[in-house]
């Protein structure tokens, strides 16, 4: 079964010529939420209209009772209510989980309720996990977003994989959607599965954790807490203890500590830093691997981006390769492109994405049933 070829097109047409409107992104975490508005600008016959950020504003979420009180204040702004685009979606990335477009905060007593919203608001509302967000921006992405560690041919409309070392370690799946001719973004917590060891270091990386807590997840060794414990384990070791490294005082750092004295050459970060890149690049490739994520695999979050000076030393590709094993899929892996992404706000890319989703749904939605034909099919 197929829509009449002539009237597809007439109803893309006409949903794509929609006037100008206004969506909205959200980045929320426990303390702080971002919102911003963005002003659809139509680019002429035959071009792609474009949606640019005309204002945005960060609220403590201490300062309001719900989430619905925040929007509120967004929308009463003169910035907001001065616009004369009519706000036809919003997307909201929150720090949670999210289950049928709702997400109970950890850190506040908020609950972003997608479908509540919408009944308030009276425009489409999507509730996503922060890391989905940042999956959905990772197409969108301009080449000097990104910097290439596996500079091989990408391949259109292949799998996806991004993760994203942080305060945890987020990862995501995208799957190209021929229907919609776009990607799906499909989140997951494989950060919490067990951490599988490379070497004998690794190996005693993985009893000092298990010792301190009782079990050893990928995301312990591989997000910001995950490079200060990797330090503090060094420290314990006396097969590490050298002259120029013994501790002194108080020996307990934080991540941006270590990445800072480590750039500038300190010994024992460097080897703790290179060390949490090895382990990043394993994770990658073995990510790559479970869904052949020949469109590219994407390394965002804040930490790697910081590092680059390390990462170009190549410790990083050399352990998502699996190089120095010889691994039996090593030529497969070398085939996959590999980047770091140094967009910081690729998450709110994301959400403006997704936003820009919803609208092209409810125009060509609205098209179809306002089209002379009616939904009118026939067969093939």
């Amino acid at each position: 079964m197929r829509l009449h070829a002539h009237r597809h097109h007439s109803v893309r047409a006409r949903a794509e010529a929609a006037g100008t409107h206004s969506i909205i992104t959200g980045d929320i975490g426990g303390t702080n939420a971002r919102l911003g508005l963005w002003k659809r600008l139509d680019a002429g016959p035959g071009k792609a209209a474009q949606h640019t950020e005309v204002y945005s504003e960060t609220y403590p979420t201490t300062a309001f009772n719900t989430f619905e009180d925040c929007l509120q204040a967004f929308l009463d702004e003169s910035e907001v209510r001065s616009s004369a685009a009519a706000v036809r979606a919003a997307a909201l990335a929150v720090a949670g989980a999210v289950e049928n477009n709702r997400c109970p905060m950890t850190n506040t007593n908020w609950v972003i309720d997608g479908k509540q919203l919408q009944q308030q608001f009276k425009f489409r509302v999507a509730v996503l996990n922060d890391f989905e967000a940042v999956g959905y921006g990772i197409p969108a992405l301009a080449a000097s977003d990104l910097v290439a560690l596996n500079d091989v041919p990408m391949v259109a409309e292949a799998p996806k994989v991004v993760m994203g070392p942080g305060t945890g370690l987020g990862a995501a799946q995208l799957f190209w959607d021929s229907g919609y001719q776009g990607y799906k973004v499909v989140p997951g917590e494989g950060a919490h599965a067990t951490f599988a060891p490379r070497g004998w270091r690794q190996m005693a990386l993985t009893a000092y954790a298990t010792a301190r807590l009782g079990h050893c997840e990928i995301e312990e060794v591989a997000c910001g807490r995950g490079l200060e414990l990797i330090y503090e384990f060094l420290l314990s070791d006396p097969t590490f203890r050298r002259p120029d490294n013994k501790p002194t005082g108080n020996t307990r750092k934080l991540a941006p500590e270590i990445t800072a004295e480590a750039l500038e050459g300190d010994a024992l970060a460097t080897q703790a830093v290179d060390i949490f890149l090895a382990i990043i690049g394993a994770e990658a490739g073995a990510m790559a691997l479970r869904c052949l994520a020949r469109g590219g695999v994407f390394i965002a979050g804040g930490i790697v981006p910081r590092l680059m000076e390390r990462v170009k030393t190549g410790v990083l590709l050399d352990s998502f390769t699996n190089k120095t094993a010889r691994d039996r899929f090593q030529y497969l892996l070398q085939t996959m492109p590999l980047y770091v992404v140094t967009n910081t706000k690729v998450g709110i890319i994301g959400s403006r994405e997704y936003a820009m989703r919803l609208v092209r749904e409810q125009e060509l939605l609205q098209s179809y049933a306002e089209s002379p034909a009616g939904p009118s099919m026939q067969s093939e």
